[in-house]
Parts: C-alpha cells; sequence; structure tokens
C-alpha cells in the first residue's frame, strides 16, 4: 500500500484561495489529550507501536498510510475526516469538533431517540435566543 506524507494540504475556498496545510500529529496529539488517552492507550487501542504514535505526535516528515489514520481515527471513534481536519485557531477547531462530535453522537443513537434529543437541542437554542 503508498505511503502519503501525513501533511495534508487542503484548499479552503473563502474570499480567496486559501491553502492550509494540516498536521496529523497535532490532530492525534489534540484527541489523545482530549480522551485522555497516554500514547500506549492509543497504541493497544490502534494496533500501532508506541514509538509509531511518539514520533507521529512530534515529527513533521512522518509518513503515514490512509489505511494507518483510519486505525487511529477508530481508536478515537471519530470519522477520518474529524481527524484530518484543519482549523484555524484552537478555539475554532475545538468549536468545530465540539459540534462534530455532536453530531457523531447524535448518528449513533436509533432514529427515534436522535429526533428527541435533537427536538429538545432546539428548544434549548431557542429558549436561549429568546434571552
Amino acid at each position: 500500500m503508498p505511503l502519503y506524507n501525513f501533511k495534508i494540504l487542503i484548499t479552503i475556498k473563502r474570499d480567496k484561495e486559501v491553502s492550509k496545510i494540516v498536521n496529523i500529529g497535532n490532530n492525534v496529539r489534540y484527541f489523545r489529550k482530549k480522551y485522555h488517552f497516554t500514547q500506549e492507550q492509543l497504541a493497544e487501542k490502534s494496533g500501532l507501536s508506541v514509538n509509531f504514535i511518539s514520533r507521529l505526535e512530534r515529527t513533521s516528515a512522518q509518513n503515514v498510510s490512509i489505511k494507518t489514520l483510519i486505525k487511529i481515527a477508530e481508536a478515537f471513534d471519530i470519522s477520518l475526516s474529524d481527524l484530518v481536519a484543519v482549523a484555524n485557531t484552537t478555539s475554532e477547531l475545538e468549536s468545530n469538533r465540539n459540534i462534530v462530535e455532536l453530531t457523531n453522537k447524535l448518528g449513533k443513537l436509533d432514529d427515534e431517540k436522535a429526533d428527541k434529543f435533537s427536538q429538545a437541542f432546539i428548544q434549548l437554542l431557542e429558549l436561549s435566543a429568546n434571552d
């Protein structure tokens, strides 16, 4: 299987063309700390070595396959797109990931429960908008 450099160039169209570099190692570290995993725990959950996880988090020249990225995303119980998401600031990163996490959790519920939670959340948002 071919390897791909883990710095992924993503182009985002706004007022003008802007290129963003996603540092997968930083994203892996972010999620590892968010979910209170040690590198050892992440290695065990993903089936990868602790040495690989450590190198991935600290170097910019680490090559990683899509298959490996999927293993890491599955260990965190997030999508691959969440793992490689790009953000301009830490607060934007946190905000976007919270929205994605909420959506993922709703998607794992059966339709009836997801609909009830969604309705309750919408009501809360409407109440807060009236304040």
